[in-house]
């Protein structure tokens, strides 16, 4: 190719294979050193160029619609707002009576001048011991009061990863000013209910089996066989040996970013030997971590107002479960603890792999953009009043049949367990600094379910909360949260449905009239992402500001009505 200062740079992004030119068919080892070595130089192109790109986005999403007023659906967030009309379906805390549980209450407490629910008010565990969850407040921005007007599970999931048409959706924006090697990465694949578009064509890839392995199966063997052991050995080292050449030749030259990739010679030969080595170590140890932690923090008892006096049902429609098995309330036997419920939880549907996941290749500088989730909640120990069995059930995140008084135990848990893997992210990414940044406020987690739910006045369940829609970021960007945006009303749907339960409303001078859609809510998190260009502000504008490391509400938020 002649001189290495002469390499064109066509030469470098397209024609510079580490395979060299002889290799006929390259293992996929050749082919993932070539990507990552084109990764570090497109990241010292943008760092020599002065673009810091958009922060690194997790998007989590709860597929079911699990209630969420335990956790971020707030309700009455300032002491000055009007008092809430009663709904039990609203309830964060139980009350108790000659020491049994006997109903429930909309129970917050006050935490730097915003009142948050009660299940901040205790601790969850971690890698590095109890932490208290007002560690994670810090950090948390709630954005409420929106809708689509429309139902269904699929449409209001996709619509709040990509609102508006013609443009990038919000995970496509992180990933169109990124300069990693795997823009953005989805696991596990999310189907009808993912949305994902990129104007600058930065492909999604989306995972199967076991997603980092799925990711980085370049660093592996051949496919089937066709390569000798021997033979093998060779050319792994000579495309190791070639990839280093590249980026040698690259920074010896007059290029962009040249100087800055110099300078980074020696972590880039980290990584590639750390990938050629067995990944093994990490992945096996990080989700056992990831799961342990997530399922003691679910399972844990004793919490006050919570699961420290016995839940013994009345047989009344307060005490029934959704299951997932026809889709039906079974009631709660009333010589059954619900406490007991809780204490054989499982953790499914990957939220351990996912957190590790992001923990791995965010460290690692691998990915910008990231689509994980957050499975069911598997063996909920239940006895069916009915007939007296005892079983475990799962499903039942989908809360049609869920009473007032099971659905504040049940999504505690289910809340705690997602604050307590959440946690232990954040610890993990405060320890690994970029351009002397720790890389949580480089980060921006933003959680998602297709909706809140519609709560019906007599406590016997719920339905699809699409004109009550809510979703939550967390960012190291900020540490002086929380903070919560948009309006919602004092009163139901009414019906069956009365009370105060989260329904959106108008904002007072915004730029999209009536009820906000969830273009405020992506417009809000693309603010967050520090991208250029907000392609949703035109439609709605972002209601925050960061100004240093403190965030800024543009608009107030109110309970109206």
């Amino acid at each position: 190719m002649g001189d290495d200062n002469n390499f064109s740079r066509r030469g470098f992004m397209a024609g510079g294979a580490v395979i060299g030119a002889t290799a006929l068919i390259p293992t996929p080892l050749e082919r993932l050193l070539n990507v990552l070595s084109t990764g570090f130089i497109h990241e010292a192109q943008a760092e020599a160029n002065g673009t810091a790109g958009a922060r690194n986005y997790i998007n989590i999403l709860m597929a079911g619609g699990p209630l969420r007023y335990t956790f971020d659906a707030w309700m009455r967030t300032n002491p000055s707002d009007t008092q809430l009309d009663f709904n039990p379906m609203v309830a964060t805390k139980y009350v108790s009576s000659g020491g049994r549980v006997t109903g429930v209450e909309y129970s917050s407490f006050n935490y730097n001048g915003v009142l948050v629910p009660h299940m901040f008010s205790h601790t969850v565990n971690s890698s590095a011991g109890q932490r208290p969850l007002t560690d994670l407040l810090k950090h948390m921005l709630v954005i409420r009061g929106f809708g689509t007007g429309f139902d269904g599970h699929p449409f209001n999931a996709t619509v709040q990863q990509a609102p508006v048409g013609g443009v990038s959706s919000v995970m496509g924006l992180a990933a169109d000013y990124s300069s990693k090697t795997f823009e953005a990465v989805e696991w596990p694949n999310r189907g009808a209910y993912g949305n994902y578009m990129s104007l600058k064509g930065k492909a999604l890839n989306k995972l199967t089996g076991s997603p980092l392995h799925s990711l980085l199966e370049g660093f592996g063997g051949p496919q089937g066989g066709r390569v000798k052991g021997r033979d093998l050995k060779t050319r792994n080292r000579d495309a190791f040996d070639l990839a280093q050449a590249r980026l040698r030749a690259y920074a010896q030259s007059d290029f962009a970013g040249s100087t800055v990739l110099a300078k980074n010679l020696s972590n880039a030969s980290d990584l590639m030997k750390k990938g050629i080595g067995n990944i093994d170590g990490y992945w096996t140890s990080a989700v056992n971590r990831y799961k342990s932690i997530i399922e003691s923090s679910m399972r844990q008892s004793g919490l006050v107002g919570i699961s420290d006096i016995p839940l013994i049902s009345d047989q009344g429609n307060f005490w029934r479960v959704h299951v997932a098995d026809g889709n039906r309330g079974l009631t709660v036997h009333p010589d059954f603890d619900m406490r007991s419920a809780v204490s054989t939880m499982t953790e499914s549907g990957g939220l351990s792999e996912g957190l590790a996941l992001a923990e791995y290749v965010l460290k690692e500088g691998l990915v910008s953009s990231l689509n994980i989730q957050v499975g069911d909640l598997n063996n909920v120990t239940l006895r069916d009043a009915a007939n007296g069995v005892t079983m475990a059930h799962t499903g039942i995140k989908d809360m049609h049949e869920t009473g007032a008084i099971p659905a504040v135990l049940l999504t505690t848990a289910y809340y705690r367990a997602l604050a307590a893997g959440l946690l232990e992210l954040i610890d993990q990414l405060k320890k690994t600094k970029v351009n002397n940044t720790d890389l949580w406020s480089e980060t921006v987690v933003q959680i998602i379910s297709e909706f809140n739910r519609s709560a019906r006045a007599n406590g016997t369940g719920s339905d699809h909360g699409f004109n009550q829609m809510v979703t939550s970021v967390y960012t190291g960007a900020f540490s002086n949260g929380p903070y919560v945006v948009g309006n919602i009303i004092k009163g139901g749907h009414g019906g069956g449905y009365t009370g105060t339960q989260g329904i959106g409303a108008a904002i007072d001078g915004y730029n999209q009239a009536g009820r906000p859609t969830p273009t405020m809510a992506a417009s809000t998190v693309a603010a967050l992402l520090r991208v250029p260009k907000n392609p949703y502000e035109n439609l709605a504008a972002p209601l925050v500001e960061l100004s240093g490391n403190s965030l800024r509400v543009m608009k107030t938020a109110k309970i109206v009505g």
